[in-house]
């Protein structure tokens, strides 16, 4: 992996990214990230820094085990809207895009979004849309709009499990559905036996992902909000 330069991401030279590439589903995915966490850290100054430490600038192998899910059932996402939530580097939206989706991608953080694009366009990804997307003040034209939302990596923060539970209904067009990727925290369990009590019909399939020479083992959670569990 070697530093890499581009017009595109100028704005992110003071990180340290390299070039990480994947194989999914026979292809071979370029995704440009930060691996060097020590020297992230290094630039690290104050309390605010370190609470808005940029993990989303790095792929996960949560993200990893997500694009393959998808990869293995195209028809799940093909000609679907599909939404991305906390999409950080961008691998599993920019799969479904590829596969036929209609992906629009979203972040907290400004310089993830530009890492997206960045990855977009080195992968030959086009037409992909790119939102900031803050939980608590979600943009209100992407409100019920989608098929499917995926995300990977969004429920180490309790804090915020709140505000992403009242959230992820609003998102979702009728019968449309959610599938999340965790390391299999014990945060991820618990926001989703909280949404079972509140009558989330919610499945969990295990996979285990290859991961720096060592399987990693991923939970693939299926969530279907109460209005359509029914239908």
């Amino acid at each position: 992996m070697t530093p890499l330069k581009s017009e595109l991401i100028k704005r992110l030279d003071r990180y340290p990214l390299t070039e990480t590439r994947c194989i999914i589903a026979g292809a071979e995915w370029r995704i440009t990230e930060v691996k060097d966490h020590s020297a992230l850290l290094a630039a690290t100054k104050t309390d605010e820094d370190l609470q808005n430490f940029p993990y989303g600038l790095s792929l996960w192998a949560s993200a990893v085990g997500l694009a393959k899910r998808l990869a293995r059932q195209p028809d799940s996402v093909r000609g679907k809207r599909v939404l991305e939530i906390g999409a950080g580097v961008g691998l599993a939206g920019l799969v479904a895009q590829s596969l036929g989706a209609l992906v629009t991608q979203t972040d907290y953080q400004v310089d993830a979004l530009t890492l997206c694009q960045h990855n977009a366009t080195i992968n030959g990804i086009c037409d992909i849309q790119v939102r900031p997307g803050d939980w608590r003040e979600f943009p209100a034209d992407l409100l019920g709009a989608f098929d499917l939302v995926i995300g990977s990596d969004v429920l180490y923060e309790r804090s915020l499990h709140l505000t992403l539970s009242a959230l992820l209904p609003k998102l979702l067009a009728p019968q449309g559905r959610i599938l999340l990727a965790d390391p299999l925290r014990p945060q991820a369990f618990d926001f989703m036996a909280l949404r079972e009590v509140e009558g989330w019909l919610i499945a969990m399939e295990a996979v285990t992902v290859p991961w720096d020479g060592i399987p990693k083992e991923i939970g693939l959670f299926s969530l279907i909000p109460p209005d359509s569990s029914t239908s």
